[in-house]
């Protein structure tokens, strides 16, 4: 699912905003953090 988010990213990064506003609205934090991470790392 992060590769889906590291498409949208580098292609529609304003949807993957609101992907992420949305869920920290609901009270979910940490996907934007993880998905950093997640990209950094696999670029190594």
């Amino acid at each position: 699912l992060s590769d889906f988010r590291y498409t949208m990213q580098k292609r529609f990064p304003s949807i993957l905003e609101v992907y992420y506003k949305s869920n920290e609205w609901s009270g979910i934090h940490g996907i934007r953090e993880n998905d950093q991470m997640t990209w950094l790392s696999s670029k190594n």
